[in-house]
């Protein structure tokens, strides 16, 4: 087995040329395979050699599957969402077009008196207690933006930002590699648990021969959800069609979900510990409202907003439409904290404990700093 597990490694290591596999429970020794990586190309040469392996005094039949097929790709632009606007150019309009259209829902909710019920503060206390004036908001608001649109349109010019696409059956033949890897260290796990491997395979062939629990395809939900809409792949790469699943499965669901934590983890934690330091500023507003939301000094923005998003993109690595999404979000759940409503029917104050009401205290000169 420690020539087996050899084997494998030798093939997955791309800086080597020649590499052996071995697959299947009963631990036949695959063909011989003559890799090469062809030059800036994500593709590979396989030349499958049908020759049984000896190993001691045994001889071993050829696995006919050749593994790890990772398909050939090339990259295009993604299609634009609008057909006069650039992906990144709308990730930087979209946050600020949000701001304002949900200050200005906001501002008329309040000007006509709608769900006067749900007011967190009367009138007469936003005009008494708020230490800035709605003019000076508002100047400091645009100004921020405007700062913040040209700095990124700078970084986009300069790192020449947009989303490709073309590499998604190579990138789920990636993870399905990465899956088939996880599954290769199971009968070790099982050796130092006592269990011994070839009699567990054994029993299992006779069960699944005799049984008909097995015969229903696993991950059918994850089937059902998926393939309506993405299809099959036309091929599985030499990887068993489970592993194509699980794989999909990561690609199109877990993936993405964990870079969005990432990104919401790091831009939190770059808020909280930089907030005590700057944000006092912000406190001027006592009587939180909408177009309030983003009042900060210039050195409070480009710090907490500018650089903290910056960074947070960048580590969760979010393409450019999922940093649509994600900085979108972000703009409306902050007007939404401020908008001094405390609604039930707002989704956004579904969003954990940290709703309008929570907000509210947080900005009182005796509340939750």
């Amino acid at each position: 087995m420690s020539f087996v597990y050899s084997a494998h490694r030798i093939l997955r290591d791309p800086d080597r040329v020649v590499g052996i596999i071995c697959v299947t429970p009963q631990e036949f020794i695959g063909a011989i395979i003559d890799l090469e990586l062809l030059p800036h190309q994500k593709k590979y040469r396989y030349e499958h050699i049908s020759t049984p392996c000896t190993m001691g005094n045994e001889t071993f039949g050829v696995h006919s599957r050749p593994s790890y097929i990772l398909p050939s790709y090339s990259l295009e632009p993604v299609p634009r969402l609008v057909p006069w606007l650039s992906d990144f150019h709308l990730s930087l309009v979209l946050p600020v077009a949000a701001y304002w259209f949900m200050s200005l829902v906001f501002w008329y909710i309040d000007k006509q008196k709608y769900f006067v019920r749900y007011r967190l503060h009367t009138p007469e206390e936003f005009k008494q207690r708020n230490g800035v004036t709605v003019a000076e908001v508002l100047r400091s608001v645009l100004l921020q933006q405007a700062i913040q649109t040209a700095l990124g349109l700078f970084l986009g010019y300069v790192t020449q930002a947009g989303d490709l696409y073309g590499s998604k059956e190579y990138d789920i033949a990636v993870w399905a590699r990465r899956v088939h890897s996880v599954t290769d260290a199971i009968p070790w796990i099982l050796r130092l648990m006592g269990i011994d491997v070839r009699t567990l395979s054994r029993n299992l062939e006779v069960y699944t021969a005799s049984s008909a629990v097995f015969t229903a395809k696993p991950f059918t939900f994850v089937d059902s959800i998926i393939n309506p809409y993405l299809g099959e792949s036309s091929s599985t790469y030499g990887f068993a069609p489970w592993e194509i699943r699980v794989a999909k499965t990561i690609y199109w669901i877990l993936e993405p979900a964990a870079r969005f934590g990432i990104a919401v983890f790091f831009s939190d934690s770059w808020q909280y510990f930089w907030h005590r330091n700057l944000h006092a500023h912000h406190h001027k507003i006592y009587i939180p409202y909408a177009f309030g939301a983003f009042y900060n000094t210039l050195t409070e923005a480009f710090i907490l907003d500018t650089i903290g998003t910056t960074l947070s993109l960048m580590l969760s690595g979010l393409t450019i439409r999922q940093t649509m999404c994600f900085s979108t979000i972000s703009v409306m759940k902050g007007v939404d904290d401020h908008c001094g409503y405390r609604l039930p029917w707002d989704p956004l104050q579904w969003l954990g404990e940290q709703d309008t009401r929570f907000h509210d205290v947080h900005h009182q000169s005796w509340g939750i700093k």
